[in-house]
């Protein structure tokens, strides 16, 4: 495992003036179904852990998402909801965002187009 992502394997985690940057590493673990678990146990564990209540997920390797990480999305909106938290998301790549707009996730999640707007808003 490479250095600077200790225990991670699909997310790399900085964090700007008491919010969590979390960027998402490979786009596979988008699209196939193991890999989308492992992310979300991943993420949904950083955050249990580190219990931060400000979160900007940078999606900008997510070439495409499929609906499994779709539904993951949600479920980690909902549980960062049910404690008070706030989950903003960033630099979507013109497929995502579209896929966004059909599923009308983009009323759901607060979409900036890069990481400096995304924190401006906490």
């Amino acid at each position: 495992m490479p250095a600077g992502r200790p225990g991670f394997q699909y997310l790399s985690v900085k964090e700007v003036d008491g919010v969590a940057v979390i960027t998402f590493l490979e786009s596979a673990s988008m699209i196939e179904g193991d890999k989308v678990e492992s992310l979300a146990g991943e993420l949904l564990g950083l955050l249990e852990a580190k219990k931060y209540r400000k979160v900007v997920l940078n999606l900008y390797n997510a070439g495409y998402m499929s609906s499994a990480m779709l539904a993951q999305l949600v479920r980690l909106n909902r549980k960062m909801q049910e404690s008070k938290g706030k989950v903003r998301l960033c630099c979507l790549r013109p497929p995502v965002m579209e896929a966004f707009k059909i599923s009308q996730f983009d009323k759901l999640f607060e979409v900036y187009p890069d990481e400096p707007s995304a924190l401006k808003k906490f």
